[in-house]
């Protein structure tokens, strides 16, 4: 892959985690707002790097690690940010929505919870590269059914005779 490229996905993920997580911490949508992080974010970052012409997938091999890389950064930066933002909010305000999580974040050593994001991060990784596989085949898929309903105009010029 091309550097470029990797350096484009690696940013578009970042933004995607980090806004994510941020509106992470609004109570009862952060459960599904990490989900959608840990399973659509490849898709979603692919999809739209392909309508802005920055990404081409041309193999399998090239969606896979697309969506491993998309789905570690954004998961870890998505991690990061709701952790810090959760741990603010219970030590401003004294509220949380989840206490068993919160009190995970504040009470556990820091090395304890980065290793516990790393390893969430690295299952994003995988289902994202899943993910990314998925959609490589259903873009390929609607990309062949287009171009079978809408062939090309070939101009057939007369022959002179």
């Amino acid at each position: 892959m091309n550097k470029v490229v990797v350096k484009n996905l690696i940013i578009v993920s970042t933004i995607l985690g980090l806004v994510l997580g941020i509106a992470g911490a609004v109570p009862y949508i952060g459960i599904w707002l990490f989900l959608f992080a840990m399973i659509f974010s490849a898709p979603v970052t692919m999809v739209y790097l392909i309508m802005d012409s920055k990404l081409d997938l041309t193999t399998i091999q090239n969606s896979i690690i697309t969506g491993a890389i998309t789905g570690f950064c954004s998961c870890i930066f998505f991690s990061c940010a709701y952790s810090i933002l959760n741990a603010l909010i219970f030590n401003l305000a004294h509220y949380s929505h989840n206490k068993i999580l919160t009190s995970i974040i504040i009470n556990s050593p820091m090395w304890l919870l980065a290793v516990f994001i790393i390893f969430i991060a690295v299952v994003s990784a995988t289902v994202n590269a899943f993910s990314g596989l998925a959609t490589y085949y259903i873009i390929n898929y609607i990309r062949d059914t287009y171009e079978k309903n809408h062939p090309r105009d070939v101009e057939q010029t007369p022959e002179y005779e």
